[in-house]
């Protein structure tokens, strides 16, 4: 039995980043980027006026008492107007190139208009240059824009498509497969007879990678028999790049699933960890496929799945933040337990801190439903008292 930490860190050596390719950027939300992205072009592009109104070439802050209107720059037009001279005025709108001569454009609240000439309301402010965006304010052509393994989100999408490019470089996103064993479990929709329990790791597991922006390849229901287990994980490992067990990991007279991963020839990195829940948690591999063993209670998965699968499929995936977003926040209410384990605890995140809820027993759901967070009392700590610091993961809700 190794502890938390040592698993964690066994994980990260164990996992590598898969292959890499270039997809559409419409269908990039939820990828890593697999190389450090530069611009290709300026942008903006041209000196791009941030305001409806006038454009006008305003020396140090010598304001006429009238500009004349020569012509119109609409947002989107190619031809240029001619260079305005002294006295002279654009009407322009938002997002349109400045013509040669304009060095200030004045929002239209602030004119009076009079036929072709307008006037610039008295005691107004203005500056020059102002409501111009410079050519290449943002990004200049060359200029490094993301790193690789940033998160392609729905801004880095926009940030992307901004500079014109429609394809980019990401890492491959794992196949997975969810195995869920047990003789007792049935669907739900299905009718329960004595001695049956509802199945409900599968659809948790499913979600949380959907969260990820990840389908799983397969999800399939095996007894406890050994060599049907034997058979159907021989086809997984040659199929997928991840297999998600559940159940079926501990010492029971009828758990075959390590008997079943080893004569498969899985190498194991570990089996149990030294924490609650999950405690009885298997990692292993073989060739490039990467196995966890989780645990049958349901609260015990979605624990295993965030504290080390998250982490492990975040850097299958190449990004450069691969753990939950952790805070350190006084606790709301006191925590005992016996040294030896480290906990990880449901809580709930409050303007002040986190409160750590009640039925934290691994087969409960009920206070895990309405969670946003984990507490982690480290291996040592025997106690937490009201208002002491602790770290916790955020659970994304």
């Amino acid at each position: 039995m190794i502890s938390s930490i040592d698993a964690k860190s066994l994980i990260e050596v164990g996992t590598h980043p898969l292959k890499t390719i270039f997809i559409s950027l419409e269908e990039s939300v939820g990828y890593a980027l697999a190389e450090d992205l530069y611009a290709p072009i300026d942008f903006p592009n041209f000196d791009q006026s941030a305001m409806d109104g006038y454009g006008i070439c305003l020396e140090a802050r010598n304001i006429l008492d009238k500009y004349h209107v020569t012509g119109e720059e609409q947002t989107g037009s190619i031809d240029l107007i001619p260079t305005i001279q002294a006295g002279e005025a654009v009407r322009i709108f938002t997002g349109a190139k400045i013509p040669f001569g304009v060095n200030t454009v004045i929002q239209q609240e602030w004119i009076e208009k009079s036929g072709n000439d307008i006037k610039i309301m008295p005691d107004i402010e203005i500056k020059k240059g102002m409501n111009i965006r410079p050519k290449g304010s943002q990004t200049k052509k060359g200029d490094f824009v993301l790193k690789k393994g940033t998160a392609i989100h729905p801004a880095t999408a926009s940030l992307i498509a901004g500079l014109g490019i429609d394809k980019i470089n990401v890492f491959k996103k794992p196949e997975i497969i969810i195995l869920n064993t047990g003789k007792e479990l049935v669907k739900p929709g299905l009718s329960i007879q004595r001695g049956q329990i509802y199945e409900s790791n599968s659809f948790a597991l499913n979600q949380a990678l959907l969260e990820l922006h990840i389908i799983p390849k397969e999800i399939a229901w095996v007894d406890d028999n050994k060599n049907e287990l034997i058979k159907k994980m021989n086809t997984a490992i040659h199929s997928f790049n991840l297999l998600l067990i559940t159940g079926g990991v501990s010492v029971g007279d009828y758990d075959y699933v390590i008997e079943a991963l080893e004569a498969n020839g899985v190498q194991q990195s570990f089996h149990k960890i030294k924490q609650k829940p999950g405690k009885p948690l298997y990692f292993g591999s073989i060739d490039h496929t990467i196995v966890f063993g989780l645990p049958g209670n349901p609260a015990s998965v979605m624990t295993c799945f965030y504290q080390y699968v998250y982490p492990c499929i975040k850097k299958m995936m190449g990004f450069n933040q691969t753990t939950l977003r952790q805070l350190t926040v006084p606790c709301l209410n006191q925590y005992e337990k016996k040294a030896g384990f480290t906990h990880f605890l449901i809580g709930k995140i409050h303007t002040h801190g986190v409160e750590i809820l009640n039925h934290q027993e691994s087969y409960k759901m009920n206070a895990y439903a309405i969670a946003d967070a984990f507490v982690e009392v480290e291996e040592d700590c025997t106690s937490i008292q009201k208002n002491d610091i602790v770290k916790v993961y955020l659970l994304s809700r």
